[in-house]
């Protein structure tokens, strides 16, 4: 019973440290963003002051590209970065949709500075969300959690006697350790949402009406080849058709070949 025991124990031990491991290496990408692009001295968001920021920003420029150059620029002063951009040309018009991520204390600088190149604004609009009491809730949650968790190890190092103690303290670790790291990973997530406020940008400029070009001229030879498939397609069609008519086919034969008796019976009734 004891080497059972111990051949368990050790088992839940090496079970908990490649889970402690796996949840290492799975630490959100936004986490590590944002701690690349925070400053040295930033610290964890605060349980007591937690927000997440996110704003919708849309305005004209004069020149999208220009506008775009000096927009990358001005993110990167303030130690963020564009998630993704979206380049759309149309007749009238040229537009350029960005996702930024920044620090949430160069949030508000960061929206400040870009109005710098909108000729009109169409609107901007900026969202909050206190998630404070999600993050105390969770922290709470998490330190009672860990707390039963150990006891159970307790249980399961000290005082399980029997194969059956042994097995319902690993079922209620391993249910106790899955729920922790389901809550590790809500606060990881919200602590990036914290860290990094989001902005959806969109910049455009009104440009002379040109149509675009949707006729083209095929080459010579293009043409030729689909001429062939044409008359091919059209041979098939005719052979399909003989296939599906055949019977009157037959009947038209015979009718030929009985001619005369047809016309003989004909005009003996006449």
């Amino acid at each position: 019973m004891r080497f059972i025991l111990i051949v368990s124990l050790l088992t839940l031990l090496s079970c908990e440290h490649s889970r402690e491991l796996r949840m290492d290496s799975e630490v959100s990408n936004d986490m590590m963003i944002a701690a690349e692009y925070s400053a040295p001295n930033d610290e964890q968001p605060s349980p007591l002051n937690a927000i997440i920021k996110k704003a919708n920003y849309k305005f004209q420029v004069e020149s999208v590209d220009i506008s775009t150059k000096n927009i990358e620029a001005i993110v990167k002063q303030h130690n963020g970065f564009v998630a993704d951009m979206n380049l759309v040309t149309i007749s009238t018009e040229i537009s350029n949709a960005f996702t930024i991520r920044v620090p949430s204390q160069n949030f508000e600088t960061l929206m400040s500075a870009m109005g710098a190149e909108a000729l009109y604004t169409n609107y901007k609009r900026i969202n909050t969300e206190d998630v404070s009491e999600e993050f105390i809730d969770i922290e709470s949650r998490l330190k009672t959690k860990k707390e039963v968790r150990d006891r159970y190890i307790d249980i399961l190092k000290n005082k399980a006697k029997t194969v059956t103690d042994v097995l319902k303290a690993e079922e209620q670790i391993r249910i106790l350790q899955e729920e922790i790291e389901a809550k590790e990973g809500r606060l990881r997530y919200l602590q990036s949402k914290v860290s990094l406020s989001t902005i959806h940008l969109e910049i455009y400029q009104h440009v002379r009406f040109q149509e675009s070009p949707d006729v083209f001229e095929k080459p010579y030879f293009v043409e030729a080849k689909q001429g062939f498939l044409n008359g091919w397609s059209m041979l098939l069609g005719i052979s399909l058709l003989l296939v599906n008519i055949w019977p009157l086919f037959i009947l038209g034969i015979v009718i030929f070949w009985k001619r005369k008796w047809i016309k003989k019976k004909l005009f003996n009734k006449e």
